[in-house]
């Protein structure tokens, strides 16, 4: 039997697997599979299509049933289905169908806020597509990896409609404390907040509103995750959208942008502040593990650096699917009987230390030079550097940023953060955001064929 590790979030279902274990194709060619839905006449359209056409449709699209799972009917019938479940069936269907060829098991890694009865929904489910579910595990607790006993752990995450805080307590086992959500604050209000910023530049400086329009809004939706790229490297940038024969053009500015959530990423400090008070904990370190979705809002992480003695900690795309898959041999001795059962708790420092030593890489191989990777960034790109603080590529600006990418080492992990235009690619996979590299490894940037390679030099009594 082959096991399959999903994520589930309504932000994007995640899956790994495969040999070596990858995060695999969910949706097109997409690793996320959205939580949308729109009722077509022939079908329910689900996942990356429905969400392309959300805000075309605005009246028709449905994306909270996996928010809040349940069995009640539907305010707005459809033919296809008649309440959230039966919806959160098609689109773990519609899942099922592309990854059902790397595995005939699952493990499924779910927020802590699901309920008992919501679980019992999602194992029904599956077991209508003929899914052998091996068990639940706490997502946040799932994607825990680096034990800092004397620290406070908190594990931040955010969905398509809510803010979760989870509180993970340290000690021979780690343990799901309590997690504590804010649905004031989600991916989905963020989201309107930005379109609703641009569109109002948009109107000012050409009296053309892009909101009028739902093919306009759905654009600048489809736009905004590169444009939120672009802003982490860039203050400003040409935002063009066309509209029948005419072009309109605005200057947009990253600080206009982010001035109408500073309040929001100040209420997300806030909680974070309480939950130490609670436990008592405010003149102890603590260490926020921050899930993909939230490392990739711009700003974020420097507000949370504000927070006196707190260190981050940034999860690879996908670290809860990842994660089931490498501990579940922990947690199947604990698994008796035939049911299936829910962990929220995993060994954790006794455990850390009997993992096998891997070797990491040391230096980035380029055009037969070795570079060192220490703990300041390495920054990659066709700029000139000092001799060791960066790596200058031969390439045509056009094809290569003049800050690409940058490679780090973070406690032990040697992390690639990417801020180009053209992408930075692994192994032949485009990296959204950063990503944990491992040793042989290859980098490519942008359209360009220039590669680097991840090496490791070692000491003469290692060889």
């Amino acid at each position: 039997m082959t096991l399959l590790g999903l994520e589930l979030s309504d932000a994007g279902i995640l899956v790994a697997g495969d040999n070596p274990v990858r995060l695999l194709t969910v949706d097109g060619q997409e690793q996320e599979s959205p939580g949308f839905a729109i009722p077509e006449k022939e079908r329910l359209l689900v996942g990356k299509p429905a969400s392309d056409k959300a805000h075309l449709f605005p009246l028709q699209v449905i994306s909270r049933f996996w928010d809040q799972l349940n069995t009640e009917p539907l305010k707005q019938k459809n033919r296809h289905a008649q309440n959230h479940a039966e919806i959160a069936y098609a689109h773990l269907f519609h899942v099922w169908e592309i990854v059902k060829q790397y595995g005939d098991e699952m493990i499924i890694a779910v927020p802590d806020f699901y309920s008992k009865e919501q679980l019992g929904l999602i194992l029904g489910m599956a077991k209508e597509l003929s899914i052998p579910v091996k068990g639940f595990v706490s997502l946040p607790i799932a994607a825990s990896y680096h034990a800092d006993p004397n620290a406070m752990l908190l594990h931040l995450d955010i969905h398509l409609h809510r803010f979760e805080i989870t509180h993970l307590h340290q000690g021979e086992h780690l343990t799901s404390k309590n997690s504590t959500t804010f649905e004031e604050i989600s991916l989905e209000q963020l989201y309107r907040s930005w379109v609703e910023t641009i569109a109002e530049e948009f109107v000012h400086a050409t009296r053309f509103d892009p909101l009028h329009q739902a093919a306009t809004e759905q654009e600048l939706y489809n736009r905004l995750t590169t444009a939120l790229d672009i802003f982490k490297t860039q203050s400003s940038f040409l935002f063009e959208l066309s509209h029948g024969k005419d072009r309109y053009r605005i200057n947009l500015l990253r600080d206009v942008l982010f001035q109408k959530i500073e309040k929001i990423y100040d209420d997300i400090c806030r909680f974070i502040e309480k939950m130490r008070g609670d436990h008592g904990k405010n003149n102890v370190l603590t260490v926020l593990q921050t899930t993909h979705r939230v490392a990739g809002l711009p700003g974020l992480k420097d507000k949370l650096l504000e927070i006196e003695n707190c260190k981050i900690i940034e999860l690879e795309p996908g670290a809860g699917a990842l994660g089931v898959l490498k501990l579940w041999d922990q947690l199947t001795d604990k698994h008796l009987g035939n049911g299936t059962s829910f962990f929220t708790s995993r060994p954790w420092q006794q455990t850390e230390s009997k993992i096998p030593h891997t070797i990491r890489p040391s230096h980035l191989l380029y055009r037969d030079v070795a570079y060192p990777i220490s703990e300041k960034p390495l920054i990659i790109g066709y700029d000139q550097h000092p001799f060791g603080k960066g790596i200058r590529v031969e390439a045509k600006s056009s094809d290569v940023s003049k800050k690409h990418c940058t490679v780090q080492r973070e406690d032990d992990r040697i992390v690639l953060t990417d801020y180009s235009s053209q992408g930075t690619f692994v192994d032949n996979r485009q990296v959204k955001n950063s990503v944990i590299l491992e040793l042989g490894q290859v980098v490519r940037l942008g359209t360009s064929q220039e590669t680097i390679r991840l090496i490791a030099c070692l000491d003469a009594d290692e060889t």
